[in-house]
């Protein structure tokens, strides 16, 4: 597996590098941002502490969301069938070789994890223990790794290509029934209320939503895993549509 591990890395060295240095450039961006608008004298109430808490899980989203856009490079290479010929006469086989394209996604996203953890301890301190994005910066994780966990099966089974055009129907589709909900659903608890940003907070806060999101890790980790079973099982059946 480390061999596998390491041609991942050889072969991607330069979208990991860049997704490294975009984390570190938006991490970097959280705490100048923390300095120039003055650190803990900016904090004049709760109201302020949640609006830059939101700037800064932004900031780190798209320090996630960035690194994501590289994931159909990772298997590019790979996609003829010489290479998986090759992979299927290892020891490991196709198991190992499919399995190692996900422990790659997952250190490179427990890199900008830490990039990110280190980031909001900084900021954290710069604004005298008034505001952190922790929580923000967890679910942020857990939801790439369902992202990854939608997107790489279809991937391997159906290619690169038409993996990522899959799994943009699939966030489209998921999109579209959180507009419907503010659309049609019960949202008075947001309209009426003079801060929605607050209300919001306060919502996310309650107890039924907490409880759902205290799952939301362990729901994200189990559909990672499954995604990664189904995706060995779908390996060879996607080698068989490329090309020499």
């Amino acid at each position: 597996m480390s061999g596998l591990l390491y041609k991942n890395f050889r072969i991607n060295r330069s979208s990991f590098i860049f997704s490294l240095c975009t984390a570190i450039l938006c991490c970097i961006v959280t705490i100048l941002f923390a300095v120039f608008i003055g650190g803990a004298d900016s904090i004049k109430d709760d109201n302020a502490a949640t609006s830059i808490g939101m700037v800064n899980a932004l900031l780190y989203y798209l320090a996630f969301l960035l690194p994501s856009l590289t994931t159909s490079m990772l298997f590019e290479a790979d996609e003829n069938k010489t290479c998986c010929a090759f992979a299927m006469s290892l020891p490991q086989g196709g198991k190992g070789h499919v399995e190692s394209k996900y422990y790659y996604l997952l250190i490179l996203n427990i890199t900008v994890l830490f990039i990110a953890f280190t980031s909001d301890m900084i900021s954290f301190a710069i604004y005298g223990g008034k505001v952190s994005a922790t929580m923000a910066l967890m679910l942020i994780f857990c939801w790439r790794l369902l992202v990854s966990a939608i997107e790489v099966p279809f991937v391997i089974r159906f290619g690169s290509q038409h993996g990522v055009e899959i799994k943009g129907v699939v966030i489209f589709f998921i999109f579209m029934l959180i507009m419907i909900y503010f659309f049609f659903g019960d949202i008075s608890w947001l309209m009426s209320v003079e801060d929605p940003v607050e209300a919001f907070v306060n919502w996310l806060n309650s107890g039924d939503t907490i409880f759902w999101i205290s799952l939301f890790p362990f729901i994200s980790v189990a559909a990672y895993y499954l995604s990664c079973r189904i995706s060995v099982k779908l390996f060879r059946k996607g080698a068989e549509n490329y090309e020499q």
